[in-house]
């Protein structure tokens, strides 16, 4: 999968191609049919599959006192679209120049002449141009106008309930893990890379790889079950993390730390990929490093109980 920073300013050539466009915020089950549905299209034509999305939240431009911390942090969206096999991915700088761009100089400039699209795909509730002007029935009929075809997905639909990343935010910061997963299609995980930290759980016998914090949403601060995968390694681990301010050695220092249970291995500077599987109990300060200690291991004995029984489903 090939990544391009700015559409005006590559030198990539896009012959034949089917475009998803979209924000694509936490990369939803409703966003996976409108990407889905270019990938399968380009396969089906012999062409080549982009998503043309943006390097920052529109909203960060249009009203930056409205703009919403991300679900998926750039990495994070680019590991997903590779493994759905898109072909290339613009992440498009979301600027006041591109933010007053006039719909029809879109499609012509960017869909037709930059990307040389076939066809486009894209949501119910899909808005471009200056304002939100133009909406999705707006882009099929200049699409028709530069003989470009435009599929409008539907929306999807859980439970009866319109699948939205602004639902998703909501879900992920009451921790409610299982309902995020189900809408998402996949389970609430973070991408970092380890950094060092002061080193207070290796020397409690709890090593534990410290997460740099992005500017995204996370569940509430506490004590999770996770499965961790480490840069260059396929092997899956388990692990218990810890997300929030550490309240007993480091009050105040937002952090997230990962225990690998029964590995200590020196991975600084690796990429971790943690998948957050079950909330386990809420940050607390305690008395003392005993007190802490302890149940730092009644934590990890919990998440093995939970995995040997097979109940965190």
């Amino acid at each position: 999968m090939k990544i391009i920073e700015n559409i005006f300013t590559t030198e990539e050539k896009f012959p034949n191609t089917y475009v998803a466009i979209g924000s694509f915020d936490g990369i939803h089950s409703g966003h996976k049919e409108v990407i889905c549905s270019a990938v399968k299209r380009a396969k089906e034509k012999n062409g080549r599959s982009v998503v043309f999305t943006f390097a920052n939240h529109p909203m960060e431009v249009v009203d930056k006192s409205r703009a919403p911390k991300l679900i998926n942090s750039k990495e994070e969206k680019i590991h997903i679209l590779e493994d759905m096999g898109v072909d290339y991915v613009v992440f498009q700088p979301f600027d006041n120049e591109f933010s007053t761009m006039a719909p029809f100089d879109f499609v012509e400039d960017v869909l037709k002449e930059k990307l040389s699209a076939k066809e486009i795909f894209v949501g119910f509730n899909f808005s471009f141009g200056e304002g939100g002007v133009a909406k999705t029935d707006d882009l099929i009929e200049l699409g028709k106008a530069v003989n470009i075809k435009v599929n409008k997905i539907p929306p999807v639909k859980i439970n009866d309930r319109v699948i939205s990343s602004t639902l998703i935010r909501k879900l992920i910061t009451k921790g409610d893990l299982d309902r995020v997963r189900e809408y998402l299609g996949y389970p609430v995980f973070i991408i970092g890379e380890v950094v060092h930290g002061k080193k207070y759980g290796r020397k409690m016998g709890f090593p534990t790889a410290n997460l740099s914090i992005l500017n995204k949403v996370y569940p509430p601060f506490g004590i999770y079950g996770a499965s961790v995968r480490i840069e260059g390694d396929e092997k899956e681990y388990d692990a218990v993390v810890n997300i929030g301010r550490n309240p007993t050695l480091k009050p105040g220092e937002q952090s997230i730390e990962v225990h690998i249970l029964d590995f200590d291995e020196y991975i600084y500077g690796k990429k971790l990929y943690v998948k957050l599987v079950k909330f386990l109990r809420e940050e607390k300060r305690f008395s003392s490093m005993d007190a802490l200690k302890k149940v730092i291991r009644n934590d990890v004995l919990t998440w093995k109980s939970y995995l040997e029984e097979g109940t965190y489903e």
